[in-house]
């Protein structure tokens, strides 16, 4: 177990009572993101590599499935946010701005469940918090590869390519997946 959750102050930030704080922490323990010990209280879960690596699995092929639905659709609308992204992502990696950039990336890949417009792929995702647990295990690449890597696929999303563009969003999941898996053994 991680952290531990202290209700109390919790209740104290928020300014309200503890019995909202407990309720919302259940149904945290129900999305598996804490744990919950009798006499001891909730304490932040923390992943076991393969279930991280198993998370890495289900990003990948939910991510691959808002891919092809975007692109099936695609719009200049949405062509044109992927563009301005690109520009964001350009201008962050060119300041070296981690922080900005990293927020960014974020923000693509959410764009991209978003935009699939699957209200189940988008439930899933939100209701497991696929994004958010692979963000908190350090997901991240160096910026150099990583803004190439995103020039890539939303070249091969504008262009259509449908193919491409799922190789590459898969690409760091399964690179990510295949080095915990090693670090395992």
């Amino acid at each position: 177990s991680g952290e531990k959750v202290v209700q109390e102050k919790m209740a104290e930030m928020l300014g309200m009572s503890k019995i909202p704080i407990i309720q919302a922490l259940t149904l945290l323990q129900n999305e598996r993101l804490i744990e919950y010990f009798p006499r001891r209280g909730f304490f932040v879960r923390k992943l076991s590599n393969k279930e991280f690596v198993d998370i890495l699995d289900i990003r990948g092929k939910l991510e691959s499935l808002a891919v092809k639905t975007i692109i099936k659709n695609l719009n200049n609308h949405f062509k044109d946010k992927l563009v301005d992204l690109l520009k964001k992502f350009e201008f962050y990696s060119g300041i070296q701005d981690q922080k900005k950039y990293f927020e960014l990336d974020k923000k693509f890949h959410y764009l991209l469940i978003e935009a699939s417009n699957n209200y189940y792929l988008i439930n899933i995702n939100n209701t497991f918090n696929i994004l958010l647990l692979c963000y908190t295990r350090g997901f991240r690449t160096k910026i150099e590869v990583s803004i190439e890597h995103h020039r890539r696929i939303i070249d091969a999303i504008i262009n259509k390519e449908t193919e491409k563009a799922v190789s590459l969003i898969k690409e760091p999941t399964e690179r990510k997946k295949e080095s915990h898996f090693l670090a395992e053994h």
